[in-house]
């Protein structure tokens, strides 16, 4: 039995980032697809994600620039005069057209994914993990034979369980169900069923010579069961 390797995060789905990047693009074009009027939002969205002090002055200047084009129209008599709808109509098309052009600019920059935490690890040999491994195999048997509950409770020998206890690749022979104990070395389904059958109907088994004894298991794997093999009433 090998020791399961280390947990290798999903690789990123090309669906998402395709999504993403639309919605990046989207996101830039909203003030020209709105006459402007977006602007501000999206530039908030902006500041939400980097702080940057020309993020900041463009927000404030389009702000403003919306203010004076909405404030000449709605503040003017009617009917409204040709001098307020130029200045309304200039302010509208520079607030478009222009923060348009600076979000495309920092666009990237804004949506960039956030990176992922390096977390440096030890690397070991072969030779140590193995030794390793050998060590929490013996702990957890020494916890077993303290306290039967406990070891129930922290799942020695269930690597079908969720847990998060090391027992460095133990398997009770007593519950671990069916596929478990088919991955343990020179037991068959046969011989793995017969292990469920025997539990079933005289108790739990108490040794490894116990199972040599009315299962059948080649005895060219008892050195190797015994390495692995944890009993637990």
């Amino acid at each position: 039995m090998t020791a399961l390797g280390p947990y290798a995060p999903p690789a990123d789905n090309v669906k998402t980032r395709r999504l993403a990047l639309i919605g990046s693009y989207l996101w830039a074009f909203a003030p020209l697809l709105t006459c402007g009027y977006a602007a501000p939002i999206m530039f908030g969205l902006a500041l939400g994600r980097r702080r940057d002090n020309l993020t900041l002055a463009a927000l404030v200047a389009h702000s403003v620039l919306i203010a004076i084009g909405c404030s000449a129209v709605f503040g003017s008599p009617d009917p409204i005069p040709t001098w307020a709808l130029t200045v309304f109509a200039t302010s509208m098309a520079l607030c478009a057209f222009g923060s348009t052009a600076h979000l495309l600019v920092i666009r990237a920059a804004v949506w960039a994914p956030p990176a992922r935490l390096q977390v440096p690890v030890a690397r070991l040999s072969s030779l140590e993990v193995v030794d390793r491994a050998r060590k929490l195999r013996e702990q957890a048997r020494r916890t077993a034979e303290a306290d039967p509950m406990l070891a129930k409770r922290l799942g020695i020998g269930r690597p079908d369980l969720p847990r998060q206890f090391d027992d460095g690749g133990l398997v009770d022979l007593n519950h671990a169900p069916l596929s478990v104990l088919m991955s343990l070395p020179g037991v068959t389904e046969r011989s793995a069923r017969q292990i469920q059958d025997w539990v079933a109907q005289s108790g739990p088994f108490g040794s490894l010579g116990e199972v040599m004894l009315v299962i059948e298991i080649s005895p060219t794997f008892e050195h190797h069961l015994r390495e692995y093999c944890v009993f637990i009433p």
